[in-house]
């Protein structure tokens, strides 16, 4: 099953918070790691608080979707994610996006909740697959983001 999983991170050495974490699914079992987006810059949401460095990596994967989010959450917690606040800042965050099965649970959306809201997850989408239709809107991934405002996100250069 091919899995798109957002990453994103505003504390420390952001660069390295996302290669850490890029490394770390990568060695997931069942998993390869297929596909890397560009950096995006972005505007928190929420509190006061560091700018965000944004990316999405494509994986095809074997693992149930809550296993792969499980997995995720851990890698977190061994990058050093502390939980503090809704919208607080965040040394790695890992959000599963889009899959090519849908699945809707007290712990898991996929495709995410708010995707059609978030352009730094929008954005580095729509390098991998622009042209994805979202179930909930019957709109690609290239049409939303462009009903987006700017939102403070930009692309920097290179690849985590």
């Amino acid at each position: 099953m091919r899995v798109f999983l957002g990453l994103g991170t505003n504390l420390g050495d952001r660069a390295v918070n996302l290669e850490r974490a890029i490394d770390a699914i990568a060695q997931l079992p069942k998993t390869h790691l297929e596909a890397r987006a560009s950096l995006y810059e972005s505007a928190p949401i929420g509190p006061d608080q560091p700018e965000f460095l944004n990316t999405v990596v494509g994986i095809e994967t074997r693992l149930p979707l809550l296993e792969l989010l499980r997995h995720c959450k851990q890698i977190e917690s061994t990058l050093g994610r502390v939980p503090t606040f809704r919208w607080g800042p965040r040394l790695i965050d890992i959000d599963l996006l889009i899959a090519d099965e849908e699945h809707h649970s007290l712990t898991l959306d996929v495709p995410h909740a708010q995707l059609h809201l978030r352009r730094f997850a929008l954005e580095p989408l729509c390098e991998l697959i622009p042209e994805w239709r979202h179930p909930g809107f019957e709109k690609t991934l290239r049409a939303l983001c462009e009903l987006l405002p700017g939102q403070g996100c930009r692309k920097v250069e290179g690849r985590p």
